[in-house]
């Protein structure tokens, strides 16, 4: 589901110019994230606050990505060949797949009822 910046910024009420400062973690962020909430009915006071949110892919990415190929290395003691990169790439990618599955599938039956 995806909403247009426009009609967030008209139910809650945020200007634009405060709502872009907001969505860089600007100005008064507690209670723009009040407004969200109440807006998407987000029970949990925390979720904009998690670490797991999506960041940027150009540094979350790529800083997760060598950080998992650092571990590799370790395990290999530091022998990283080309077709292992490709292989334990492939690998964290089918890794964050189910990861975002999972995380559907929660978030669409979040008390684990039929």
């Amino acid at each position: 589901m995806s909403f247009k910046h426009s009609w967030v910024m008209e139910r809650t009420g945020i200007k634009k110019q405060a709502y872009y400062n907001f969505l860089k973690g600007e100005g008064n962020v507690e209670e723009y994230v009040a407004k969200t909430n109440k807006l998407f009915c987000i029970k949990d006071l925390f979720f904009f606050y998690k670490a797991d949110m999506e960041f940027k892919e150009k540094t979350f990415g790529r800083s997760r990505a060598d950080s998992f190929m650092n571990y590799v290395a370790l395990s290999f003691h530091g022998t990283v060949d080309e077709e292992l990169k490709k292989g334990m790439h492939l690998f964290s990618e089918f890794v964050e797949r189910i990861d975002v599955l999972k995380s559907v599938t929660n978030s669409e039956n979040p008390r684990g009822s039929p």
